[in-house]
Order: structure tokens, then C-alpha cells, then sequence
């Protein structure tokens, strides 16, 4: 992995960004880290060109920051964005259902647990309103040819359904926001699989609490893989200490190879993509697929992978900066 001293002039490329979740000082960290300087008051690479996975809000203070540096250097060609379930939950957040009346997305103590950073940041309505208009034009995917980037997990049987309810620069249309909140519809599970992750049930009596202690009784599965022996192998269950009963227990369980077989990413370019809270030393995880979230929400590092047109990924692209 590279680190802050000896990586600043590299050349033409894109910098895939994580989740920066309201932490804006990782993020001034990591941009300088990778040669951003500002000019005229925006972030710019002379030679590069910076690509957030999503999921700029919620659980760091410092969200106003984040998002004018981002959206400052997306309006000025110098990056790239797409939708993180953060974003589109916001949206749901505030957006009441044309017939029920109901808020899309439910003000349930959980949820706004989840959210509370973003309304204490931008305390009023009017505060929020333009950044939830500006959250609505992100798309959900970007597909550049020689490499792709979606949040949570790409998934072509879920972009065949959710195709329709796209504009051409795979933003969702206005007019499919309630549907895509309706749970149990195709497309809310189409939405749920790309920015949220495909999630297996747990087997019976197991379950695990999530980072805001919620209770969960399913789990978010490693699609990059096309094999494993155990369950716990390909499960994403976050804080191992606290929910070792969970992880031992899957430990136990056989993965279903024909499952991954199914999901697994056959792209020939590389895809990379954010979400999975991962920890430790960055590495790609396969040679076509890099998560670049090392939970800089809590106490990780804000990572970035700088690519430069490589279609078999490496390690040592990797940058890093900003670990509590």
C-alpha cells in the first residue's frame, strides 16, 4: 500500500474514493495524500480524476464540509460520484408518499439513529433541501469501459429490473422513487441488492447487531467470490468481538457454492466498490474487484484506489490517510 510521502504525481488515472461518512478532515487528508491542490476554491489533480463511491453523510460531524468539496469538484469535472444507500435513504428520509402521506423511508428510532448525523449537521429543512435534490441526480452505477463503480455490489439481474426506472446517466427517475421504496416490489429489492449488498438469511437461531446495535438475522455475502467452505467465510458481520457466538456458529454452517457461482462478478474490467466496513491492511480481493471502505466512519483509515488503466488490479495502489 502506498502511503502520503511518495504518491502525489502519478499518472493519468482515477482515484476511487470510500465512504467518507461526514469525515471531512480524512477526506482533506487523502486528497492531499493523493496530489489534490485547490484551485479557485475546488480540489483538482492536474492529471487525475477522483471517483466517491457514495455514502458521503451520516455518522461524522462534518457533513456540510464533505459535501461542498464534493460536489465542487464533481461540478468542475475534476470527480465523479455515485449513489450510496446513505444518499437514497435521505431522500426516503424526507420524501412523503404522493397517496399514504407517509414518509418513504419510516422515521423509526433506528433509522433516524442512523440519519441523526446529517439532520443535527443540517439542522433545518431548507438546510437539507438542496442536497437531497442534488442526491436524486446521482447515479446508481458508472459503467467507464475500462472499469466499473457501484456502491454496494454489482448485480446484473437487479440492472435489468431496475432499467426502466433509470435516466440515461443512470440516475433514478422522479417518478420512481415511491416504487422503489415499496418493499416487496421487484424494484425496491432490485435498489436494496445494488446499493445495500445481496443478504443471505442466517440460519435459524443466529443473528448478530449491526454497528448502531440493531438486531439483524441476515447477512451481507461476498459476491466477488465464486467459492467458500463456511458461511463465515463470505459473511459480512461487523465488530467480530461482540458478535464472535454469531461468526463461530457460521463457522459451522457449509457456504453454498452454487449461490456464489451465480452472483459472482464475470466482468472483464475491474469493478470497485465501497460499504462492507472492511478492516486491516487494504488488498484487493480479487483481481478484477477492490472495496475501497476501510471504516473511516469509525476509527479506519479513508482509502482510495488509484488506477491507471491496469485490468488486473494490485495491492500496492492502495493510498490511505486519516486513521484516528
Amino acid at each position: 500500500m502506498l502511503n502520503s510521502a511518495n504518491h502525489t504525481t502519478s499518472g493519468n488515472g482515477y482515484d476511487i474514493i470510500g465512504d467518507v461518512h461526514g469525515k471531512a478532515d480524512k477526506l482533506f487528508a487523502l486528497l492531499h495524500a493523493l496530489g489534490y491542490q485547490k484551485f479557485a476554491g475546488v480540489y483538482q489533480h492536474p492529471q487525475r480524476k477522483a471517483v466517491f463511491v457514495g455514502d458521503l453523510i451520516d455518522n461524522g460531524n462534518q457533513t456540510v464540509a464533505v459535501l461542498e468539496t464534493v460536489k465542487a469538484m464533481v461540478d468542475g469535472g475534476h470527480a465523479l460520484i455515485t449513489m450510496g444507500n446513505h444518499e437514497l435513504n435521505a431522500v426516503g428520509w424526507a420524501t412523503m408518499h404522493s397517496v399514504t402521506g407517509e414518509y418513504l423511508r419510516e422515521h423509526s428510532p433506528t433509522n433516524q439513529a442512523h440519519h441523526q448525523a446529517f439532520l443535527d449537521d443540517l439542522p433545518t429543512i431548507e438546510a437539507r433541501r438542496p442536497w437531497l435534490e442534488w442526491f436524486k441526480t446521482l447515479p446508481l452505477f458508472l459503467d467507464l469501459g475500462d472499469f466499473r463503480v457501484i456502491h454496494a455490489c454489482w448485480h446484473e439481474p437487479s440492472f435489468a429490473i431496475i432499467k426502466p426506472y433509470l435516466n440515461p446517466d443512470n440516475s433514478l427517475r422522479a417518478d420512481a422513487w415511491e416504487t422503489i421504496f415499496t418493499e416487496g416490489s421487484a424494484p425496491f429489492q432490485a435498489v436494496e441488492n445494488l446499493l445495500k449488498g445481496v443478504e443471505e438469511a442466517l440460519p435459524e437461531g443466529v443473528s448478530f447487531l449491526d454497528h448502531k446495535g440493531k438486531e439483524r438475522w441476515e447477512v451481507r455475502i461476498s459476491w466477488w467470490l465464486t467459492e467458500a467452505e463456511t458461511l463465515a467465510d463470505i459473511a459480512h458481520i461487523p465488530m467480530p468481538q461482540q458478535n464472535r457466538p454469531a461468526i463461530d456458529a457460521l463457522g459451522r454452517v457449509a457456504a453454498d457454492n452454487d449461490v456464489l457461482q451465480r452472483l459472482a462478478y464475470t466482468g472483464e474490467c475491474p469493478v470497485f466498490f465501497g460499504h462492507y466496513w472492511l478492516a486491516g491492511t487494504p488488498q484487493i480481493l480479487t483481481e478484477k474487484s477492490a472495496c475501497v471502505d476501510y471504516s473511516a466512519a469509525r476509527k479506519g483509515p479513508l482509502v482510495a484506489y488509484r488506477w491507471s488503466g491496469e485490468q488486473r488490479l494490485r495491492n500496492e495502489n492502495f493510498v490511505a490517510a486519516g486513521a484516528d
